[in-house]
């Protein structure tokens, strides 16, 4: 049997504030998640995989996010 994992597990995982991933998955709207439940999920299921996607497109906006300041930093006076 798999285990269990939380949203906020997940996120503080990885670095991200659990409040901004428990926003995220809120904002993809899932058939399968019913408000006001916890999001809490059997890991490597479908659920947890749905969540890492959107886990990761937040640390790919990040990362797209830092690279741009960067560049701006490089190119300013």
């Amino acid at each position: 049997m798999a285990g269990i994992t939380t949203a906020a597990e997940m996120a503080s995982a990885v670095g991200v504030d659990p409040e901004t991933f428990r926003e995220a998955l809120r904002d993809s709207d899932f058939p399968w998640h019913n408000p006001p439940d916890d999001w809490t999920v059997e890991i490597d299921g479908r659920q947890h995989e749905a969540m890492r996607t959107v886990l990761l497109i937040i640390l790919l906006k990040r990362k797209a996010q830092e690279n741009m300041t960067r560049f701006v930093n490089d190119i300013s006076p």
